[in-house]
This record gives structure tokens, C-alpha cells and sequence, in this order.
């Protein structure tokens, strides 16, 4: 991708912020994002058919990254050190990026745009869940089927997420791994 389009999707997401955080989602127009980005509307269908698509888009763009593989240091935090992959650590990561992110994803969670938003964080937290119980098959003696225990551990995420923005993030990333991984182990 070239700088120009790096520079108009950049506009495009930063005016979708700013709109999401002052309008409901369902109340947010293409024009209030052409207006809001100064950019022209065949430019915006250039890159996107709605504003669905572009909700999609920016929740991939935050998941992609999250749940890579390929850790690198970053603005405010720095998982790329570690030898040893780590749920713990990756769970932590995961909530900086949400925090980093909590302008945009405080407005969404707060619209009747959500759903796309948290059916993306799903599909990506279920592959969390297989690698996890992948490597740390339930016991015999576990009476809970392997799909509910997913379900809530994917769930409880939700769960947190809700409460941290609720909170309005006063609690670090760390803390809020803490909560999710205490409350976890009682699964």
C-alpha cells in the first residue's frame, strides 16, 4: 500500500473515531465520514462498500495485530522479548492494545454497532481457546463439556472488556490479565 492510501485510511479510521464517540453507530452516515475525513466519496468506495465494511476492516486491523504470532516492541508496551510463548502475557497484550485502541473501541462497545465488533473479537478469542486446551486438555474427572468451557472463557473476556470500559480503564493491562486469568482458572 502505497503512503497516499496509508494517509486516507488513516483519515477514514480517525474520523470514524471521532464520529463513533459522538453519534450512535446506526446515526453515522458515509457523508459524515466523508465530511469528518475531508476526503471524496469515491475515494472512500475505493476502500470500502459501507460503513459495515469499514467497521470490519478497522476491528481486523485491531485483532490481526493482537493475536499475531510475530510480537514486536511497541509504543506502550514490549512483549517481543519473550523466549516462551505465554498465555498470560499474550492476555496482557491483548488488553494494552485495547487500551491503546479504548477511544475507538469505548465508542463502539457503546454503539449498536457492537456486534460486528465483538463477533470479530469472538472468532479470534475461539483460537485462543483451542491453542489453550490444545495444550491443557480437560481433565477426565471435568464434568463441563470442552465447547462451554470455551464459550465462557471467551465470554468472560467480553465480560472484562465490558467492566475495564465501564471502570473508564482505571485498572493497568496487567491487572485486568490478573482478573481475567483468577477468574479463568475457576473453569
Amino acid at each position: 500500500m502505497d503512503k497516499r492510501q496509508v494517509k486516507t485510511l488513516e483519515a477514514i479510521y480517525r474520523a470514524f473515531t471521532n464520529l463513533i464517540n459522538n453519534k450512535d453507530y446506526d446515526d453515522i452516515t458515509i457523508q459524515d465520514i466523508l465530511d469528518e475525513s475531508n476526503i471524496g466519496r469515491s475515494t472512500f468506495y475505493c476502500h470500502f462498500k459501507t460503513k459495515n465494511e469499514l467497521l470490519l476492516k478497522i476491528s481486523k486491523d485491531i485483532f490481526d495485530h493482537v493475536f499475531s504470532h510475530s510480537l514486536q516492541e511497541e509504543k506502550t508496551h514490549d512483549f517481543s522479548k519473550d523466549a516462551v510463548f505465554n498465555y498470560k502475557h499474550l492476555i496482557t497484550h491483548i488488553f494494552y492494545h485495547i487500551r491503546d485502541e479504548k477511544e475507538l473501541i469505548t465508542g463502539i462497545m457503546s454503539s449498536k454497532g457492537n456486534d460486528i465488533f465483538l463477533d470479530e473479537f469472538r472468532s479470534h478469542l475461539i483460537v485462543l481457546a483451542d491453542s489453550y486446551y490444545n495444550n491443557y486438555p480437560v481433565k477426565e474427572y471435568d464434568s463441563i463439556p470442552l465447547d462451554l468451557k470455551k464459550s465462557l472463557a471467551i465470554e468472560l473476556f467480553i465480560t472484562a472488556l465490558k467492566y475495564w470500559i465501564k471502570s473508564d480503564f482505571k485498572e493497568t493491562p496487567e491487572q485486568m490479565s490478573d482478573y481475567y486469568t483468577e477468574v479463568f482458572r475457576g473453569l
